[in-house]
């Protein structure tokens, strides 16, 4: 009875309150009765049987139970029972008990094999026990309610509602009970020609069933559930949470006999219920306590009813025409009427109220509409805000593994509608960047665990043309079932250019910090190679002054030196002077005819001078294409020596043994390519780009100081692209390096 209607009865004296206390205590001599249950607690069948018994053999009426949970789901072995044995042995030997409940075939079996030593001989009543017709026992003394599930009729249920059919999955386990139902739909399906073909699946353990599952196609299928408790880390679940694991593998409908069974599982059955069973099995102890024994039959039957959950024959699109009269429809969307009938006919009795109570709850729905006018037209300004905005939105139902997408969402990631997307709950790790996986995972994981109030990151999406864009991302669980949540809904905001421009300023950030440091490292190193010669200059000009004593030969040396250091000195001056034009555009080029072998004879002499100065075993190669004695061309011939003068110091610079090798090649009779290749050291290839930039040098060790100021190659890669070339390198440590440029210009005919 409801709050409000037993009110209104206590009000006009229909119902007193001091009659309904006084009539639900009772003095009553304590009746001691024990309920062992095969099960754990948390199983809903145990639940409900217990909760049953529990309310028809109320304490106040006498009776104190005394309840017990053998826990043979994950228990059941001969150690345990012997357990239970001594167990109850030592906590009821005190105890005057008149009567035992067993509830399923594990704790009959047991009291079977044990209560007489335990407790004597005194009453037992049963339920859920299975097979209870193939027990030879006293008749007398046992007594209890038949669990008998009626496989057939669910059969004619089955056929009924789904007249495409074309395969039935039956599905039971390895346990007693599911062999036992196994063996009854074997029979029930043999004893009726059917229009379906069935297939059964022996549940051994939960990889087994999901990859048999997995390999059904699901068009014009069904499940018939029979039993389904499988091992998990050394125990089971009940039936119920296998739901998400069964319809992600294969989402058909599934039938069965248990009303535990509802909730987000099964359409339906012919179903039996533990809480009759409880009260069946509650009512045949309180008869047999009482003088009626003899009157109460060896078995029971159990109600059964043939129920149909409304939510999933609607989510499976199932024809509600072809329903049963007998059915009963659960979990249906109520009426008005239906919601409000016991208080329309309570108000309606009581004439004086009648008027007020309409007006009220006119009122209320009169609020309740306007609420919801205000609500699609804040729905409408919504979309129309996120339109304006190009904000995709986003709706997911979590129990029905549906996702709602805006258009915004498509056209953010280049298709021209959602359905194109097919994105769904089963591969949407495959739209977002590895990477970012783990991130979403965790952000979800914090706003369902109440850490976080919103969810929410910024994530890379596939696109239409297989490449990744930045996305925000925002969203909230708005409904949640069970302690799970059921709906989530948010938005998706384009970043990708926010990101690129933010990637971009790092990027500047760390160049202008790199070139800060460049630079510095490059005064520093340069005023090094400045005070080198110049020390070197006043040094031996001390001497030249001072030096009143010194022979002729002693004078030329120190001469010779102070003339190095300045060429020396004058070539770092230039190289700064060179890249300073280079830099600040002022750069030009003087083009001019002049012969080609000539200058590279002058180089090769030049390079056999540096090579015989400093006592290197190196010999120098010079390979002409053009076999003519010249070669005339017309090109900046300053500035074709300086090129590769540079490239030949830098090789005699790190070539201590082996060859240096200087070679041209004419292309198309407009382009000069030329080569200068050594044996020295190499170059790792992590640091081919790096000896092209200004102020950067390899780092030779701490015991290989080859000096220098890092620009060499930098005005040389500058010239040569000046001209119009291009320059590379080829080159590994240890293997010698490879110089290759080019140079357009004018090629004469001799």
């Amino acid at each position: 009875m409801k709050p409000f209607t037993f009110l209104l009865l206590v009000l006009f004296g229909v119902l007193s309150p001091h009659s309904a206390m006084a009539e639900s205590k009772k003095n009553a001599k304590q009746t001691d009765i024990i309920l062992i249950n095969s099960y754990h607690p948390t199983f809903k069948w145990t639940k409900d049987l217990t909760e049953a018994i529990v309310a028809e053999l109320p304490e106040e009426e006498g009776y104190r139970i005394s309840i017990e949970y053998m826990d043979t789901k994950r228990f059941n072995n001969p150690r345990h029972f012997e357990a239970m044995t001594k167990y109850f042995k030592e906590k009821y030997h005190t105890i005057d008990v008149e009567g035992i409940i067993c509830s399923d075939n594990h704790a009959f079996e047991f009291v079977l094999k044990y209560g007489v030593e335990i407790w004597d001989d005194v009453p037992v009543t049963f339920c859920g026990v299975n097979n209870i017709r193939e027990f030879d026992i006293d008749t007398v003394k046992y007594k209890g309610v038949a669990e008998d599930i009626n496989i057939a009729a669910t059969l004619e249920l089955i056929n009924t509602l789904h007249p495409q059919l074309e395969e039935l999955i039956v599905i039971s386990d390895s346990t007693l009970s599911g062999l036992l139902f196994m063996d009854q739909f074997r029979e029930a399906i043999n004893t009726k020609s059917y229009p379906f073909r069935h297939k059964t699946i022996h549940a051994i353990s939960a990889r087994q069933l999901g990859a048999d599952l997995s390999q059904i196609a699901p068009q014009n299928k069904a499940i018939l559930l029979l039993s389904l408790y499988i091992p998990r880390n050394g125990a089971t679940r009940d039936m119920i949470q296998e739901a998400d694991f069964i319809r992600d593998r294969l989402d058909v409908p599934i039938y069965g006999n248990w009303d535990f069974l509802f909730g987000n599982f099964i359409t339906g059955g012919v179903i039996i219920t533990g809480r009759d069973q409880g009260l069946k099995a509650a009512q045949i102890m309180k008869s047999r306590l009482t003088d009626a024994s003899e009157t109460v039959p060896f078995l029971t039957l159990t109600p059964e009813s043939k129920i149909i959950d409304y939510q999933q024959f609607d989510y499976y699109q199932l024809d509600s025409t072809l329903l049963p009269p007998d059915a009963i429809v659960i979990n249906q969307p109520l009426s008005y009427l239906d919601r409000y009938k016991e208080e329309i006919i309570v108000v309606g009795l009581i004439l004086g109220f009648l008027i007020l109570i309409i007006l009220f709850l006119l009122n209320i729905i009169n609020q309740k509409r306007q609420v919801e006018k205000q609500l699609k037209k804040s729905e409408s300004r919504l979309e129309l805000a996120l339109d304006g905005a190009h904000v995709g939105l986003w709706d997911i139902d979590f129990f029905k593994n549906d996702i709602f997408l805006n258009k915004w969402v498509s056209h953010l990631l280049g298709y021209e509608t959602p359905d194109q997307l097919h994105f769904n709950l089963k591969n949407w790790d495959s739209y977002f960047h590895p990477q970012d996986i783990e991130q979403l995972k965790e952000s979800f994981m914090m706003h369902v665990s109440g850490i976080n109030a919103s969810f929410s990151g910024e994530v890379r999406i596939r696109t239409v043309d297989d490449t990744f864009k930045w996305f925000s991302m925002h969203g909230k669980i708005t409904e949640v079932i069970d302690q799970k949540p059921a709906r989530m809904v948010g938005i998706l905001m384009d970043i990708h250019f926010q990101r690129e421009f933010e990637e971009q300023l790092r990027m500047a950030k760390e160049k202008a910090e790199e070139s800060d440091r460049l630079k510095s490292s490059f005064l520093a190193n340069m005023s090094h190679e400045i005070r080198t010669p110049m020390n070197a200059i006043l040094g031996f000009s001390d001497i030249l002054i001072n030096g009143t004593f010194l022979t002729h030969e002693e004078s030329e040396k120190y001469l010779q030196l102070i003339r190095a250091s300045g060429e020396s000195l004058l070539t770092l001056i230039n190289d700064i002077i060179d890249i300073s034009k280079i830099e600040s555009g002022q750069f030009s080029l003087n083009n001019e005819t002049f012969d080609l072998h000539v200058l590279l004879d002058k180089l090769e002499q030049v390079a056999h001078t540096i090579l015989s100065n400093k006592s290197k075993e190196v010999k120098f190669i010079l390979e002409k294409e053009n076999k003519s004695p010249s070669l005339l061309i017309t090109a900046d011939q300053y500035r074709v020596e300086q090129i590769i003068n540079n490239l030949v110091s830098n090789a005699i610079k790190f070539t201590s043994s082996g060859s240096i090798e200087v070679s041209y090649g004419i292309k198309e009779n407009k382009n000069i390519v030329f080569k200068v290749k050594d044996t020295g050291q190499g170059i790792e290839l992590k640091n081919h780009h790096v000896i092209f930039e200004r102020f950067r040098q390899i780092d030779p060790g701490p015991n290989n100081n080859m000096g220098g100021t890092g620009l060499g190659l930098a005005i040389t890669k500058s010239l040569v692209h000046l001209m119009g070339g291009k320059i590379s390198v080829e080159s590994a440590l240890g293997k010698g390096a490879c110089f290759t440029f080019n140079v357009p210009c004018k090629i004469h005919s001799t």
